[in-house]
């Protein structure tokens, strides 16, 4: 099973539920009644937006406008069992299209002919839908000598679609499609080849989303911040997507912009931690680790990721490369406890390779800068070998067998050996033969960007692939290059546990085609989004 891809980097892959606010969020530990002991709550006031800034904590300098907090669109909850069909030689045909009977498997009286690739012409539906809900649109079309075609809804292109070559019609169907009750015009436009239309047909979509999950980390052995933070996550999922930003380095640039514009500070700040892989990083000079601790000094979430640099040859994360071989790695050693002296004579006894040896002392290395935090009581959303089945990186693109060997060592090893209790392990990737055994991750992920001219949406199709690929696991959106529109995601019910903003191109200094100040403005002050700003109020997370 793979999620569906988007745009330039790819992904990608309940009732609604409208809440009022945050505060009924409660907390019952120590430790997160001392991490917002330090802040004071900030209070809006203004009717729309004020300019008297508002100082968000007691140790940070940054401020912002305020703004009215903005309510959730109220979307009709009502689903409607429909299944419609329109036959195409009942609609109104001009002159070009014409009514045949000479196949045998059509429905209804007849088929049209007249939709030409040389034209590029189109043929209209008026579909009249009885309730504002999302729907299964199938279009039933046979083209002698293959043909390919575009579908808009209401002027929007939904999908490109091919039609193979065959004298018998075929059903194509687009699933999920978002239509207000009353008329609706579903048009097909000819791209290519030759085509004759059967019929439309429209069934309702039945979203199940299932917002039950195990607050209890995989490793048994989590401390209690770990397990507060999984909490946290668990008791939100569903009823609010909690906010979060990629940064850049340790300015927080992104996270300054945010705040200037918004008024409001994201609940997680993701970094990297590329430094310290050893051949071509140098975290002696880093200070990703300690811009982490402070970012939980000042009340926020802790996510980290690893670009990992091939641990030999060419200092590079992309693709395989002739320097690197992670299948020449793998062993069924049990290596995951063992100390670095035992590791290297068994590399000099030739029972592990080289590669083998130097991921165990990458992994050791990383491990070092995580111990930081854990013996600082952070717990930490760690995502590392991202993107999965993607293909992109050295890690998945030899199959999803030395993948999943290599996701099996770091996590034996980080969890057994370096007693790192303090890791919620979020996976992230494009296809379910790369996933790990449910017992070792916590978290399912999604990376997603489009185009600049695209809306991102509620991208409820990778949500609700997500959740059926990892079933019982909360399910957010890792990365991506704009926002999703909140109202969307409750309408669908497509509530990602949170999101991760990427930086520079998508959030640049002044507004662009991914994301402008308006989009900030809006998700960062809707009912539907946490904000580090109404967490610290409710005393709800580290």
């Amino acid at each position: 099973m793979e999620l569906k891809k988007y745009g330039v980097i790819a992904i990608a892959v309940s009732m609604l539920f409208c809440i009022t606010g945050c505060n009924d969020i409660e907390s019952t530990t120590s430790y997160f009644e001392e991490q917002a002991a330090v802040f004071t709550a900030s209070q809006t006031t203004a009717a729309s937006i004020s300019q008297t800034t508002v100082t968000t904590t007691a140790t940070t300098e940054l401020t912002g406008p305020e703004f009215t907090q903005i309510p959730l669109e109220q979307a009709d909850e009502n689903h409607e069992e429909t299944e419609l069909v329109y036959q195409a030689e009942e609609e109104n045909l001009t002159e070009i299209f014409e009514t045949l009977n000479e196949k045998t498997d059509y429905t209804g009286t007849g088929y049209v002919s007249g939709l030409r690739g040389d034209l590029h012409n189109e043929f209209a539906f008026n579909a009249e839908i009885p309730a504002s809900q999302r729907y299964d649109i199938s279009v039933v079309v046979c083209a002698d000598y293959g043909a390919e075609c575009s579908i808009f809804v209401n002027d929007e292109k939904v999908e490109d679609i091919a039609v193979e070559s065959s004298d018998r019609f075929v059903s194509i169907t687009i699933p999920g499609i978002y239509m207000e009750a009353g008329e609706n015009t579903v048009l097909i436009q000819q791209n290519e080849g030759d085509m004759y239309l059967d019929c439309l047909e429209v069934r309702d979509t039945v979203l199940e989303p299932d917002t039950y999950v195990l607050a209890e980390p995989v490793n048994e052995n989590a401390s209690d911040e770990t397990r507060e933070l999984l909490r946290f996550f668990s008791d939100n999922y569903g009823k609010a997507i909690i906010s979060g930003q990629q940064v850049s380095d340790s300015s927080n640039k992104e996270i300054e912009r945010i705040v200037k514009t918004t008024g409001k500070y994201p609940v997680i700040r993701f970094a990297d931690m590329y430094p310290y892989s050893l051949n071509g990083g140098n975290h002696e000079y880093d200070d990703t680790v300690e811009a982490a601790l402070k970012w939980s000094k000042d009340g926020g979430v802790t996510g980290l990721m690893w670009h990992w640099f091939a641990p030999m040859g060419e200092e590079a994360t992309l693709e395989k490369s002739d320097d690197f071989s992670l299948s020449s790695a793998v062993t069924f050693e049990d290596i995951s406890c063992l100390t670095p002296n035992e590791l290297e004579k068994l590399q000099k006894a030739g029972d592990i390779s080289e590669e083998c040896l130097k991921i165990i002392e990458d992994i050791d290395s990383v491990s070092e800068g995580l111990k930081e935090l854990r013996d600082a009581g952070v717990p930490v959303l760690w995502r590392p070998l991202h993107q999965a089945g993607n293909n992109m990186y050295w890690w998945d693109s030899e199959g999803s067998d030395v993948y999943l060997w290599l996701w099996n060592l770091l996590y034996e090893r980080m969890t057994n050996y370096h007693g790192l209790n303090n890791l919620l392990w979020v996976w992230s990737g494009v296809d379910a033969d790369y996933l790990p055994d449910s017992s070792k991750y916590d978290i399912a992920a999604a990376d997603i960007y489009i185009a600049e001219d695209e809306e991102m949406g509620s991208a409820y199709e990778s949500y609700y692939a997500l959740q059926k690929m990892a079933e019982g696991k909360l399910v957010a959106l890792s990365e991506c290059g704009s926002l999703v529109d909140v109202n969307k995601a409750f309408r669908d019910g497509s509530v990602w546990s949170y999101f991760g903003l990427w930086y520079e191109p998508y959030l640049e200094t002044e507004d662009n085609e991914f994301v402008n100040s308006e989009m900030l403005v809006n998700v960062y002050n809707s009912e539907g989004v946490l904000t580090r700003e109404e967490g610290l109020r409710t005393k709800s997370w580290t």
